[in-house]
């Protein structure tokens, strides 16, 4: 038995078994499976669903969306509030069509963070090269040139959450290491960035969901 990062239970049966005696397994280990579903659940908040089917729920901007996939020729998405309207043409991933719609976002979401981080912050005159992918182990980092790489997950996030990581990579422009005079600038241009810095940590699940195979992005 195994937990989904939703608290989903997963049983993997040997062919042969009785589903009344995988059922009786299941029962004898309830008080387990409960704890270890609440526990699940609550160390990752933000899930993906898997496989992605209608009715399943994804994550944007700190709120919910359920999915519905219709496949008409259409090759587009649609937000529609609570919904999010995915239009596939034959042989389209479905999978791949919400991580591009993610990507696409993002280009928006995170171009806008950008400026409004900038804006906050006396030593950066003008708008550093930056770029945004989906990576596996980190929300963003700084090379030594100055150049600035953000996760594209974080557009499934709160914004604040995505002026914090910004913020954190601009003041790694002026204090490379994560020292007292780093702190200080985040204590001064991102007051909540321990609290911001432990609800990135409760979400870290997200990273680990694979990249869709026919996306290159």
């Amino acid at each position: 038995m195994s937990f989904r990062a939703d608290g989903t239970l997963c049983v993997d049966a040997p062919l042969g078994l009785l589903v009344d005696e995988v059922r009786s397994i299941v029962m004898d280990h309830s008080r387990w499976i409960r704890y270890r579903s609440e526990r699940a659940v609550n160390e990752v908040p933000c899930w993906y669903p898997e496989p992605y089917l209608s009715g399943s729920i994804v994550q944007f901007l700190g709120t919910t969306k359920e999915l519905e996939f219709y496949r008409d020729d259409g090759g587009y998405v649609e937000d529609k509030g609570p919904i999010l309207r995915v239009h596939l043409n034959d042989g389209d991933d479905p999978k791949a069509m919400i991580w591009r719609w993610y990507h696409q976002q993002a280009d928006t979401v995170l171009a806008g963070a950008m400026e409004d981080a900038v804006a906050q912050v006396p030593w950066v005159k003008q708008t550093p090269v930056w770029r945004h992918s989906f990576m596996r182990s980190q929300w963003g980092s700084c090379s030594v040139s100055g150049r600035i790489s953000l996760n594209t997950h974080l557009v499934k996030l709160a914004r604040e959450l995505s002026l914090y990581v910004i913020t954190h990579e601009l003041c790694h422009l002026v204090e490379l290491n994560h020292g007292a005079a780093f702190n200080a600038l985040m204590d001064r241009h991102s007051p909540e960035w321990r609290s911001h810095r432990e609800a990135l940590n409760r979400v870290t699940g997200l990273l680990s969901e694979e990249k869709p195979i026919t996306m290159a992005v």
